[in-house]
């Protein structure tokens, strides 16, 4: 029989020592269910981020109103019994409270066993945007989370607050990971060449950014510290009723005012082709700098866009799996502009 502790609440954290059921969290985390039967039918979803068990959905029947109710649940393996940076993130709800230009899937509760971080999140239902066509609208709503996320850490940060301090950006458990760190697949852009004699000598161009990253990183060490999302696609927007809902926070770091953009821009480089980007570039900019509030330095913010947009486009541009799709599709040629385009940030 499975022994249950009484579990300690720290807001919507709950902690468990014990395995158990689903039944027996949902009346953890909604009190007044507790001893009610629950009508639940569930099915798996897809993902693919690191550490991440599965991902459910569950459609369960209110016991109290007779009402259906659909509910994810997301299972996050520990590695050394240490939680998920995505469950830190959920025991500050505080922070997306009034948001006005993002819609968030409310977040039921997070429970945290040795082994594992389950987060439950309320399931939300809509069209995916056109992501080049809701620049204006991002830049708004990424604004507006780098304004109350860095007011609220602005109040806990000096406390040393060590789970927040754990998410920084720039602790090294992230700054190691592949996609940060371009160079490791120029070889692959040197071995094209030697096929393709419209790539030779791009490849020793573009080791140029390597001490400019490293200047962009140092600087932007030094600027205002936010929330960022970093994880813009197109599976983690929704349109519903008009309001644009933003989900998934598997990526979240404590990041720097300008993150977002440049993961946003960057994710769209990748996948776009150079006119459509060049369009939805522009007006991102236009409003972000617009929007961005005055106590903000926007060149600071701007700079820190280009530190995350070079780091997301040179390596996804990079990648064997890359440049391997872009030879079977006959799209040499558009691959080769966006390197073009790259170096002309140098």
């Amino acid at each position: 029989m499975t022994v249950l502790s009484p579990p300690t609440a720290r807001g919507k954290t709950h902690f468990r020592w014990f395995r158990a059921s689903l039944e027996q969290h949902l009346h953890t985390l909604i009190p007044e269910w507790k001893g009610a039967p629950l009508t639940i039918t569930s099915r798996d979803l897809g993902s693919n981020a690191s550490f991440v068990n599965y991902v459910r959905y569950h459609r369960l029947i209110d016991p109290a109103t007779g009402e259906p109710m659909d509910v994810v649940e997301k299972s996050i393996r520990k590695l050394a019994f240490i939680g998920s940076q995505e469950a830190r993130f959920h025991r500050h709800d505080g922070i997306l409270k009034g948001t006005i230009y993002f819609r968030y899937p409310p977040c039921l509760g997070v429970i945290e066993t040795p082994w594992e971080s389950l987060i439950f999140t309320r399931y939300v239902r809509g069209r995916p945007p056109r992501m080049e066509a809701i620049g204006f609208h991002l830049a708004r709503g990424i604004t507006e989370l780098e304004t109350r996320s860095h007011d609220y850490l602005q109040a806990r940060l000096s406390s040393k607050n060590l789970l927040l301090w754990s998410m920084d950006f720039f602790q090294p458990w992230f700054m190691l990971r592949p996609r940060f760190n371009f160079a490791r697949c120029l070889p692959e852009l040197e071995r094209l060449a030697l096929e393709d004699c419209r790539f030779t000598g791009i490849a020793e161009h573009l080791r140029g950014f390597k001490p400019l990253l490293r200047d962009l990183a140092r600087m932007a060490q030094q600027s205002p510290k936010c929330i960022s999302h970093m994880d813009y696609l197109r599976k983690n927007l929704f349109i519903r009723k008009r309001r644009l809902y933003l989900i998934d926070w598997s990526e979240v770091k404590i990041g720097r005012v300008g993150f977002d953009g440049g993961a946003y821009l960057g994710s769209l480089f990748r996948r776009k082709e150079m006119p459509a980007f060049l369009v939805a570039q522009a007006q991102f900019n236009k409003t972000y700098r617009e929007t961005l509030p005055l106590h903000f330095d926007q060149e600071d913010a701007l700079r820190n866009q280009r530190y995350i947009f070079l780091l997301t486009a040179l390596y996804h541009c990079l990648r064997a799996e890359t440049i391997q799709e872009y030879k079977e599709q006959g799209r040499l040629a558009v691959l080769l502009e966006k390197y073009r385009y790259l170096l002309t940030m140098l």
